[in-house]
């Protein structure tokens, strides 16, 4: 549901503020964060209603819906109530110490269930967001050194104009990326002891980093690979085929339309690789507006309209080409789902109509076997969908009262003609 979806971004953005907001606000010198007590009381609010909502939120499990309200209540008790109730909990009005508010940050354990369980459902675009989660993760963590630096600052003795958190990000940045310009230095125990731990936590996060963001970048966009590695082979078989230059141009202008419309990949092989009975409810919502519009299936029955659409196959058009031609024996339907043709007499110079998105042509194919009467040409790249005379009979095959009122409907038509 959108709302839940809303509230998940707005725990996000709330638990990322108090993230960042505490830790600072806790350090030396920074007490003018302590002013902001509003920011609290929203956290704190949003927090306190995020307990209500999971109680009765929808949700599955391991494949299954839990339907009823006291089962979702139930599994939230035993999962993630303890978490979100501790962070929801007023420890600092009740015991005083500022320092409670820590416990609002284990609330960052629903942020990384949120973040999992985006990442685990597949989306365009998904690497970008492994690579903006990694580098949301490493913001928060150098923050916190940063913080962590302050106060050990302040400890020492630094003068409040250089303890600032612009410098402590600075140290914290050139130290964990393995610079270390020297030009800041820990002056006690405390801070060379944390100065090493920073360095070791440094040298396993800079491979990790280097490691993990050069691969994502590599695979930043998978589709665009696959489109240029297929490109690549193309391209040195029609060069060592010696295909004429013009007909290259035709072969690539077809394959860059493809990309355009279709990021490089075949409708038929994607639903081919779904089981049956998906293959069966993703063509119905591709094509049955299209199968609804044949004058003789209205009020075909909707398990006819389902087989029909199954049935149904994608093809491609490049500009100019004859889908048929006057005289040619027709045994297939149209059915036009982006661009443009022109019916186009005998003569081949009378236009007789222009059909677009959404039309069909070719229906008498489907009701006997007799010659074009007219010429069809694309005027545009055109993506239709078409299904030839012998399919459409086996589908009526099975529903023989439908497909005696189809011939019947065939037969005045033609009689007509």
């Amino acid at each position: 549901m959108v709302f839940y979806r809303f509230w998940d971004i707005l725990i996000i953005v709330s638990t990322t503020l108090a993230a960042i907001k505490i830790p600072i606000q806790l350090g030396s010198g920074y007490s003018r964060w302590a002013d902001l007590v509003f920011i609290d009381w929203a956290i704190m609010l949003i927090f306190i209603l995020d307990v209500p909502i999971n109680f009765f939120r929808p949700l599955s499990t391991g494949g299954r819906s839990i339907p009823t309200k006291r089962e979702r209540a139930v599994h939230y008790l035993k999962g993630w109530f303890i978490i979100d109730f501790l962070a929801a909990f007023p420890f600092q009005l009740l015991f005083g110490s500022p320092f409670f508010q820590l416990a609002r940050l284990i609330k960052l354990a629903r942020v990384a269930k949120l973040m999992h369980h985006r990442r685990r459902r597949p989306f365009q675009h998904s690497t970008l967001f492994r690579l903006s989660t990694f580098f949301f993760w490493l913001g928060l963590v150098t923050h916190w050194l940063s913080c962590g630096w302050l106060e050990l600052s302040a400890a020492a003795g630094v003068p409040e104009a250089s303890r600032t958190y612009l410098r402590a990000l600075y140290w914290c940045v050139t130290t964990l990326t393995t610079v270390g310009y020297g030009d800041i230095i820990p002056l006690t125990n405390a801070q060379t002891i944390y100065t090493m731990f920073v360095m070791v936590l440094g040298v396993g996060m800079y491979g990790y980093v280097i490691g993990n963001v050069a691969n994502l970048l590599a695979n930043i966009d998978m589709a665009r690979a696959h489109y240029l590695s297929n490109m690549e082979r193309l391209s040195t078989f029609l060069k060592y085929r010696h295909i004429p230059v013009a007909l290259q141009k035709q072969i690539y202008d077809y394959y860059a339309y493809l990309w355009e419309h279709r990021m490089g990949y075949d409708e038929s092989t994607v639903l081919s690789q779904l089981p049956a009975a998906l293959q069966s409810e993703v063509s119905i919502v591709l094509k049955q507006d299209y199968i609804e519009k044949i004058p003789f299936l209205k009020g075909a029955y909707q398990e006819l309209i389902r087989d029909m659409a199954f049935e149904l196959r994608p093809v491609v058009f490049t500009p100019g080409t004859y889908v048929f031609r006057a005289g040619d024996i027709g045994r297939h339907l149209y059915f036009i789902n982006h661009g443009q043709v022109e019916v186009i007499a005998a003569d081949g110079k009378t236009i007789y109509n222009t059909l677009k998105e959404g039309d069909f042509f070719g229906e008498i194919a489907l009701l006997s076997s007799r010659p074009r009467t007219a010429s069809v040409r694309t005027l545009d790249y055109c993506d239709m969908y078409t299904i030839d005379r012998d399919t459409f009979e086996k589908v009526l095959g099975h529903y023989p009262e439908f497909a005696k009122h189809v011939r019947e409907i065939a037969k005045t038509r033609l009689e007509k003609e």
